[in-house]
């Protein structure tokens, strides 16, 4: 519906004040409309929910303005930082500035004939960089007062389109009479949110129009992409950073923790000891619930200055750590971003490095939800390509859960040896050689000094898994092949062979056959990663299976935000069931996860999904009365309830044809129909 109201306003937004224009009697109408609702809504003389022309975000950011006390119809003029206050601002956020100012620069060569104003705030709305195109936009800033220093935010200004992405962490496009204020009912603005290397909120970057120029609903689309590459910068000068501090700790159990003192990072060595004591993984959870109240923990995040070499008990578990080593992670700026915690080796983590990695499989085939025929026909395939011992290739989209797949027949293959992982795709081409075949000591600058052991070495016993194959470097595969024919392998700079004994399952999202063909891929190694093939349904083929990971994925997330597991309505299930899923299963639980946090009340609804996808299945938010005739067949959509209503009631007959509000005769016959399995 906003896309429509977009459209209709976007011509409007031209030389003169909306109202002055010569505008189509519709367009008019609308504008008129628009301005109406607002007082309506605010004066609390229309309910939220009677209202579809406008989005629920614009409905409820112009009810919290009126509540700030701000004006409908006069200036708010944002109040603004004084000069030393801004310094302070910008020297804070150097790190932000310093990676922003180049895609700043990008867009401004994007748009140079367009007079746009570029708008660069931190997670308060402060105003770090105003970049106009001309002196008329620079005179209009002024009035506006959008300048360097103004805090432009909804509690100051009302309703705009930055101010509503720091709120929900969403990008947002606010056209004309949207905004609160109706002296900005000429302008447009694109905003999108960015965040830090430990996912928390740090500014926005908005593109603004004023009355003589038009946006689209592709100026959005610019914004959110100059967004990506801002994060991505943020992403690489955090990644460096913590490389540099966890390079010499590679022999360590290692975890990582960010300014509120949640782990985000562990690495094998510290999953293979607290994962024994908890049962589950560490990232997410407070140190403090892994290794207690420790002050001088709490001292790094204040002061960042390190301390080693010191002994700690940990009371829960009744184990003693000796010479932890805590540092802090700084941005370019000098500001603390987290610490890097490095429990250097001794025996508590002796049983684990005797290998060198406790390297073990996460999931069995127990753990893979569904039970669409395709499904399920391929975890019987490959239960029994797991008492082979010959390679095998699954192939799939991105998040149909290829690793999965790969985990559960390690267990069942060999569950005694090391699950050894690599994801050719993630790294650096000058890199994965000494990765995946190990090196001597001296190879080559900046080795350890012992040397190391290669992944496929360590995989010697048990299962190396390759994901995403079809990314090896072309000059490594025939390495890789004579490995697979000689089982044998030599580590860089060595001229000894070590034999190596490990299962291959490798993983693709590509057509190799197609790389092949274009010469990025030898055919002769294909041959060999083929020999057992499995192929995973997408998502959007699974039908039912997307209800039930659903619901299992908003369990999850309940269980582990301590909150009560949310309700999915019946419509979010219809929408979930109309959309595509090109991300399949991993995008389905970013969704729900999303979707859960949105949701302020028990019910989730398709209003509680990301934008893109309310955008695909716009129709069923719209009109949820007819939701299956866009897409499935009405006896698709019977069966799939009735298939879930009996999953949910445990094949309960009476149970599930509570859940339908039908007959417990109706229901046998509906099962008839549909032949269906029951218990």
């Amino acid at each position: 519906m906003w896309m429509k109201l977009e459209n209709a306003l976007s011509p409007m937004i031209r030389n003169r004040s909306i109202l002055t224009q010569t505008v189509e009697l519709e367009a008019r109408e609308l504008i008129k409309k628009i301005k109406q609702l607002k007082l309506d809504v605010i004066n609390q003389r229309i309910e939220k929910k009677a209202i579809s022309l406008i989005r629920p975000e614009v409905l409820d950011s112009w009810i919290r303005s009126f509540n700030y006390g701000l004006s409908v119809y006069d200036y708010n003029y944002a109040p603004a930082l004084d000069k030393d206050a801004l310094q302070q601002r910008c020297q804070e956020k150097a790190s932000l500035l310093e990676s922003a100012e180049p895609f700043i620069q990008q867009l401004s060569t994007m748009l140079t004939d367009s007079q746009c104003i570029i708008l660069l705030s931190d997670e308060a709305g402060s105003m770090l960089r105003v970049l106009e195109g001309s002196k008329n936009l620079e005179d209009q800033n002024k009035r506006f007062k959008l300048v360097a220093g103004s805090i432009w935010n909804e509690a100051t200004v009302g309703t705009c389109a930055h101010g509503i992405s720091l709120i929900h962490g969403i990008p947002m496009q606010i056209s004309g009479p949207e905004h609160y204020c109706e002296k900005y009912d000429d302008i447009f603005c694109s905003s999108a949110p960015i965040f830090d290397g430990n996912h928390n909120l740090s500014g926005t970057l908005s593109i603004v129009s004023p009355s003589f120029h038009q946006q689209n609903a592709h100026s959005l689309g610019l914004v959110v992409s100059m967004v990506w590459g801002i994060q991505k910068d943020i992403q690489m000068g955090f990644n460096k950073e913590l490389l540099h501090l966890t390079l010499d700790s590679a022999d360590k159990g290692v975890m990582t923790i960010n300014k509120s003192g949640i782990i985000t990072q562990a690495n094998t060595m510290a999953n293979s000891f607290f994962q024994q004591l908890l049962e589950h993984e560490l990232i997410g959870m407070p140190y403090q619930s892994v290794l207690g109240p420790l002050p001088f923990i709490e001292s790094v995040l204040k002061n960042s200055q390190a301390v080693f070499d010191t002994e700690v008990y940990l009371e829960r578990w009744n184990q003693r750590i000796t010479m932890l080593s805590v540092r802090a992670i700084l941005d370019n700026a000098g500001q603390n971003l987290g610490l890097v915690l490095a429990f250097k080796k001794n025996g508590l983590f002796r049983k684990s490095s005797s290998k060198g990695h406790n390297l073990a499989a996460k999931f069995s085939f127990a753990d893979i939800l569904g039970d669409a025929p395709d499904l399920l026909d391929n975890i019987d395939v490959s239960r029994r390509f797991s008492r082979l011992d010959a390679n095998i290739l699954i192939q799939g989209e991105s998040g149909t859960g290829k690793e999965m797949f790969a985990h559960a027949i390690h267990q069942e293959s060999r569950p005694d040896g090391p699950f050894v992982a690599v994801n050719c795709a993630a790294i650096p081409s000058t890199l994965i050689e000494s990765e995946l075949f190990g090196y001597e000591a001296g190879s080559f600058t900046g080795a350890e000094k012992q040397g190391r052991r290669g992944k496929i070495e360590l995989a010697h016993g048990g299962t190396l898994f390759l994901d995403e194959i079809g990314d090896m470097p072309l000059e490594l595969q025939p390495v890789l092949l004579r490995v697979l024919d000689e089982k044998r392998v030599m580590r860089l700079g060595s001229s000894l062979y070590l034999p190596v004994d490990f299962r291959l399952i490798s993983a693709t999202n590509h057509d190799l056959s197609q790389l092949v063909e274009s010469q990025r891929f030898r055919q002769d190694l294909l041959y060999r990663l083929q020999v057992l093939q499995i192929n995973i349904p997408p998502l959007r083929n699974r039908g039912q299976d997307i209800i039930l990971m659903a619901r299992h994925f908003a369990q999850k997330i309940a269980a582990k935000q301590g909150i009560e597991v949310p309700e999915l309505s019946d419509a979010l299930l219809m929408a979930l069931l109309n959309y595509d899923w090109p991300g399949n299963v991993r995008q389905l639980e970013n969704t729900i996860l999303y979707a859960v946090n949105v949701c302020r009340g028990s019910i989730v609804g398709p209003q509680h999904l990301p934008a893109n996808i309310q955008e695909e299945v716009q129709h069923l938010i719209a009109d949820t009365a007819e939701p299956a005739s866009k897409n499935l067949p009405i006896k698709e959509i019977e069966k799939i309830f009735i298939q879930d209503a009996l999953l949910q009631s445990n094949h309960n007959i009476s149970d599930a044809a509570l859940r339908l509000n039908m007959s417990r005769s109706t229901l046998y016959r509906k099962i008839k129909e549909y032949q269906l399995k029951t218990k």
